[in-house]
């Protein structure tokens, strides 16, 4: 079986990747990790986004200027769209391979995909669960965690669907507002019911 776990920014998503991964005594794997290494020198994503950008995005020792890429990404259009038509097909690719490799072991396999309705890969997998938490929240937790300002996280948010949207289109919704141990029980719950189905 294998879960993808969305949700928006700040909501805790692979905090629920992992209990569920330890839950099922399974694997968890998570894209945004496989974007970074896309993007790592010598790697497929970087040199293609070399090709098409040239070096304006890089550090004098050749490694992508992240910080700098992400103010720009998501205040202009074209950048962010090369940048998708880039690591989007790769990063399916990594997940499909993934995908294969766990069912033919005969496990489970619990995948953190943050823009999972965004890029419609919801089909491509057995369950869709979304971490939810209000924005208000996820704005407090951000700016805490990333020391980002507001008018930042809020320009990231916009780029995605909003948290309801996604919470409707779940097949479980796991409430990320309380504690860990209350997590922990939605979570655990989700697999009973997965296990009685």
């Amino acid at each position: 079986m294998n879960i993808a776990v969305t949700g928006g920014l700040g909501t805790g998503k692979s905090t629920v990747v992992k209990i569920f991964a330890s839950c099922l005594g399974g694997e968890y794997l998570d894209t945004d990790q496989i974007c970074k290494n896309l993007m790592e020198p010598g790697a497929q994503g970087l040199h293609q986004f070399i090709d098409q950008f040239g070096n304006k995005f890089l550090n004098p020792d050749g490694s992508l200027d992240r910080n700098r890429l992400r103010q720009v990404v998501f205040t202009d259009s074209y950048v962010k769209d090369g940048l998708e038509k880039i690591l989007h097909p790769l990063v399916r690719q990594e997940v499909a391979k993934k995908c294969l490799s766990s069912g033919a072991l005969s496990g489970d396999i619990v995948i953190e995909v943050p823009l999972l309705y965004e890029v419609g890969w919801q089909d491509e997998f057995d369950v869709t669960v979304v971490v939810y938490i209000s924005e208000q929240a996820c704005v407090q937790r951000v700016a805490t965690r990333d020391g980002l300002t507001v008018r930042e996280i809020k320009l990231i948010l916009a780029a995605q669907l909003p948290i309801e949207k996604k919470r409707d289109l779940a097949d479980f919704v796991i409430d990320n507002s309380g504690t860990f141990v209350s997590t922990t029980q939605q979570v655990r719950w989700v697999l009973k019911n997965l296990i009685r189905g």
